[in-house]
């Protein structure tokens, strides 16, 4: 193979290298955000729940594809590397209309989707302090978005007027309502609209990424592949 060849098989192996290590790190954050942060994403909407489940599939499909085009550029095998290009080009088509069809349905609905996080969340907050279970979820979102209360942080003021110990600001254990300056008073439905804009922007950006270096893989796996065939094919017919 001439010296371009080589190059971009090296590359492909490379870069479909860091996607093994990619789709290893989404698989590890997925379960460790399933098991230690079950308890805040039980708060949010049902559809907010799978996140953790989605990084485990998704990193698993990474983690597989990359794998194959790791051995296909070693191997040096035209029919992994096709194959692999064509994953990759069907993950990019599926990820392009998952991507545009919840941009339309977020920015036709925006009212509707905040509506049904603040219903969510309000029957979550309703059952503080006599579900056990409601009370775990909204302690664990007050801690993690360091937020108090549904709309209005004195909405949790406990009756001797202490709040709760996950309103309290970070080495703080004791936090009255006389004391702006020991616990969030953020409400956590703000907290809640911030972080969903804030993820919403990063995902958006780390998709766009991933898609513009899914077109260049399959693009390189392509070409290797069909380079790999020619080779073969002039050494068939020397």
């Amino acid at each position: 193979m001439g010296c371009a060849t080589g190059v971009v098989k090296y590359f492909v192996f490379l870069a479909n290298l860091i996607f093994v290590l990619a789709g290893l790190a989404l698989v590890i954050i997925g379960i460790l955000f399933k098991f230690h942060y079950s308890e805040a994403t039980d708060a949010l909407p049902a559809n907010f729940g799978v996140a953790p489940i989605l990084s485990i599939i998704i990193g698993a499909i990474v983690f597989v594809t990359a794998f194959c085009g790791c051995c296909g550029a070693v191997k040096e095998s035209p029919c992994m590397l096709t194959t692999y290009a064509i994953i990759l080009l069907v993950i990019f088509i599926v990820q392009v209309a998952i991507g545009v069809y919840a941009f339309i349905k977020i920015n036709q609905d925006e009212q509707g989707f905040r509506r049904s996080v603040h219903d969510t969340l309000a029957k979550t907050f309703e059952g503080y302090g006599r579900n056990n279970e409601k009370t775990e979820s909204v302690d664990a979102m007050q801690s993690w978005l360091q937020c108090c209360g549904l709309d209005q942080y004195n909405s949790m003021a406990l009756q001797n007027g202490d709040y709760p110990r996950s309103c309290c600001r970070e080495g703080v254990n004791t936090c009255r309502s006389t004391d702006y300056t020991n616990f969030y008073n953020t409400p956590c439905m703000q907290a809640t609209h911030q972080f969903l804009r804030k993820s919403s922007n990063v995902i958006g950006g780390v998709a766009i990424g991933i898609a513009v270096i899914e077109i260049l893989g399959a693009v390189f796996g392509l070409c290797l592949s069909s380079s790999i065939r020619n080779h073969y094919r002039r050494n068939i017919y020397a």
